[in-house]
């Protein structure tokens, strides 16, 4: 999944990294501040969530971009409380996950966004 991530990221924007932990995410977004960060609601050793808290504190200006297999309600209210800026799900990601980062980008910068 990560390599796939990885190559359906290229198309849109410059991935400067990737991780396969929660822990690992964290550290890297404190040391590279990234514009925006896509993280798993499962991953080894933290789940998506204590990463969107931790990184909230650290890098506030960070925008987060949850994608998860559990597309519920639940979930996804979770996920915006405690700091994603967009959600997707997994079986959607192939088709909106660049239009999403796009998007976040915009809502971030103050730009229109994109068409």
């Amino acid at each position: 999944m990560l390599a796939a991530l990885g190559r359906l990221l290229s198309a849109c924007c410059d991935v400067i990294a990737s991780v396969s932990g929660g822990c690992a995410a964290v550290e890297a977004v404190n040391r590279l501040k990234p514009d925006v960060l896509v993280v798993d609601l499962m991953m080894p050793d933290i789940d998506g969530l204590e990463v969107c808290r931790r990184v909230k504190r650290l890098a506030p200006e960070t925008a987060i971009v949850m994608i998860t297999a559990f597309d519920d309600s639940d979930v996804r209210t979770a996920a915006f409380r405690d700091g994603a800026s967009a959600f997707v799900a997994k079986h959607d990601a192939a088709r909106t996950l660049n239009d999403t980062i796009r998007r976040v980008v915009a809502e971030k910068n103050d730009l229109p966004l994109p068409s």
